[in-house]
Parts: C-alpha cells; structure tokens; sequence
C-alpha cells in the first residue's frame, strides 16, 4: 500500500512538471522570461536529466549518488581552471597558517545533456551541491583530529548542455609552514597543504590548465599584513604519498613578514654602537678610547637584551638569523678591539730606560704622521730624571700609539669585511 501511493505521489509530480514545462516552446528569447518562470524551467530541466540518468544506470538518485562514468577503468578527468587566497593569519607559536581560499575546478558529466533549442537555455544552475555528484576532494587531514579545523565546500555548481561542469570549490585550511629566519625580521614562510581525493583516490584525475602553478593562484585581493612572495606561491599536482597512482593537489603560498618598524627597532641601536665602535679610535687618547668603547659594548648589551625580548616563543629552531650573527659579530669585535686598547695603554705606562731600536722609532713616527687615529702627549718630567730615561719613555710612547692605531685600523677592516659578508 505505501509503495502503491509514493508511486501515485511521484506520477503526480512528473505530470506537474510536464504541464509547467510545456510552455517552453512557445519561447522565443530566454532573456523575456520572468525570472521566477526561469527557476521552473531548471527545475523541469533538471528533472528531465535526473529520470535519464537513473534509467541509464539502473538506480534512483544516480545523478546525486554515482560518478558519471560507467564503464571499468574509465576515471574522472578535474581540471584545474585558477584559484585565489583571499585570507591568511599567521600562528608563529605552532608555525600554522590559517589560509581562505577557492579553486575553480570542472569536469566532464555525460548525463548533463540536454537540447539548448528544445529547452532554450545553455546553462543549467544547480542550487545545491547535494543535488550532484561531485568530486570529494577534501583536505589530506580529514580522517585527523585536524578536520575540525579545516573546510571544504562546492558553491556556484553549474553544466552547460555539453555536460562541462564547473565549480568553486572553497576551502579554509591549516597550512603547515617552514620558516627561514635567516632574514629576521623580515623572515620568509613557505606553508603549504594538499587537497585530495579521499573515495575515489584513483578515479579522480587533475589537469592543469596551466602548466606552470605559479600563473593560477591569485593572491592580489588578499588581506593580510605579509607580503605575498610569488615565487614561493603555486597549485601543483603530485601523486599521493601511499599510492602512486593516486593524485593530490599541492598548494602552497611564501610570504615575507612586512614590518619596517620592527626592523628599525631592532636594527638602529646596534647599529649606532658599531658606528661609536668605528669611531672610538679617533677619540683621542688611550682612556678616553677606552671609555668610548665600553659605552658603545654597554649599548651592544641593551640591544641584544631587547632583541631578545622579540625573539619568537619557540626560538628560532635550526636557523640563525643574520642579526643575531651581527650582534654577536659587533659584540666580539668590540669586546677585541677593547682588549687590545686596554692591553696597550698598560704597556705604555711602563717605565723603560733602554730605548728600542731606532728604525722602530722612525716607523712608529711615520705611522702615527700618516693615521687619522689618536696619539698620547709625551709624559712630562720632574726634572730629576736622566735624558736617557725621558728620551726612552717618550720613544715607547710613540711606538704604543702607533700599535694601537694599526690594531684599530686592522679591527675596522676586519669589522667592515665581515658585516659585509654577514649582510649578503
């Protein structure tokens, strides 16, 4: 008895559907039809291929329910038409990054087709994707703990009479990221995640309609506070880690942080100590060099502690970024060229009767004529002591000043190679 009335139920609906249909041929432009009448004539439509496909194969709701194709072997050509990120948010503690998104995606459905002058249209809109089979392309975490997490969803399904398919399939993943903090803090990002198919690993198959993945993701209308690097950005097509006949979809996006304040915060201050740093030796004499350079090592420390404060959560992991390298560069120059004043000034306060050799003198004298550095007065006497002795001091003097000019001269060299170096 219930099967006799939901037989009654679905004879009525396919006569309504035969009488709001029949007026279609009485059509001439599409564009006149009301559009409340439009929506009936795609329902019947829709209707029409629906009964087609459950007697081509042989099961109600074939058109929700089963691929298109029918015989063994055959599989689903995808085509990737282009994409577009239009949000991204950057998790740094778990290296994650939130990523919105859609692909344009088509395929071939053999039972879309129709007559467009029998029923005076060319396309066919489906208002739902429950209505169609569709591919089921999902995240590659799906069976994880990480699905809650991620989205995957068909809009804006529509066929035209030749049964081409096409979809925005829109998503919002976790990518996740490798981080190079060699440029910090301007580091650079790579995240990426892959889209796959979970049922029909084999079946589905992805064609690119651009070879080069680089041309079909779009990121010009993203907001995010990351500059989008496009070289690192592409839709790639891989084959799926446990089986090599099935494919995946690899997306991927580089970003560089953008963060000029930053950058300034972190780099001005060393940078005003390595200049103090260059600068100590034409200060003057031993002491007031000395003073110079402490402050500036002073300075060095309070930088390095503030770096420190904005050094990420979990650290910098294998990478060392180039700031640390120049910090630490700055510090130990510093710390040497400190050294070798401190070192220097006390050899000098020696007393020494013996004189050294003469052509050390005259060196010594040529040295300190021709440097910019800073030079010592000649001590003065009490009168009581020997010419010898005033003599031999005075000598020693000259040949101190001239060791710590050319050592100063050496570290700013040495200074000025390595932050070149470190720099490119």
């Amino acid at each position: 008895m219930l099967f006799f009335s939901a037989a009654l139920v679905t004879v009525a609906v396919v006569a309504a559907y035969d009488i709001d249909c029949k007026w279609k041929s009485n059509i001439s432009d599409i564009e006149d039809v009301a559009h409340h009448k439009y929506q009936v004539l795609e329902e019947c439509l829709f209707y029409k291929l629906t009964s087609e496909a459950d007697r081509m194969q042989d099961k109600s709701n074939a058109l929700m329910m089963l691929p298109p194709t029918v015989a063994a072997g055959e599989t689903l050509e995808v085509q990737v038409l282009d994409g577009s990120i239009t949000e991204m948010w950057m998790n740094e503690v778990f290296k994650e990054m939130n990523i919105n998104g859609f692909l344009k995606l088509s395929w071939k459905d053999r039972r879309l087709r129709w007559n467009p002058e029998e029923w005076k249209t060319e396309n066919l809109r489906l208002k739902s994707m429950g209505r169609l089979w569709s591919p089921d392309i999902n995240s590659d975490k799906l069976q994880t703990g990480a699905q809650s997490t991620d989205f995957v969803n068909y809009h804006d399904i529509q066929s035209n009479y030749n049964g081409n398919v096409t979809a925005r399939l829109e998503f919002r993943m976790k990518a996740q990221c490798s981080i190079d903090y060699t440029e910090y803090p301007n580091d650079r990002k790579h995240c990426c995640f892959n889209l796959q198919s979970t049922l029909y690993k084999r079946y589905v198959k992805f064609i690119m309609e651009h070879g080069d993945g680089h041309e079909m993701l779009d990121t010009k209308n993203i907001r995010t506070n990351w500059h989008v690097d496009p070289t690192w950005t592409w839709i790639m097509k891989l084959n799926q880690d446990n089986d090599n006949r099935a494919e995946r979809l690899e997306v991927c996006v580089g970003v560089v942080r953008k963060s000029s304040t930053l950058a300034v915060e972190l780099t001005l201050p060393v940078l005003i100590s390595a200049l103090i740093l260059l600068l100590a030796p034409f200060f003057g004499k031993f002491h007031q060099q000395i003073y110079v350079k402490m402050f500036a090592l002073l300075l060095q420390f309070m930088s390095f502690q503030f770096l420190s404060e904005k050094t990420p959560q979990l650290g910098f992991g294998d990478n060392i970024p180039k700031i640390y390298i120049f910090y630490a560069f700055t510090v130990g120059m510093t710390v040497l060229s400190l050294i070798a004043t401190v070192m220097i000034s006390a050899m000098s306060r020696v007393k020494r009767k013996v004189p050294p050799a003469h052509r050390y003198t005259l060196l010594a004298s040529l040295l300190n004529a021709n440097l910019c550095c800073g030079s010592e007065e000649e001590p003065t006497t009490d009168g009581t002591s020997s010419k010898m002795s005033q003599d031999a001091t005075s000598d020693w003097l000259q040949i101190h000043s001239a060791l710590n000019n050319l050592s100063s001269i050496l570290l700013i060299f040495i200074y000025i190679i390595g932050a070149i170096v470190i720099a490119f």
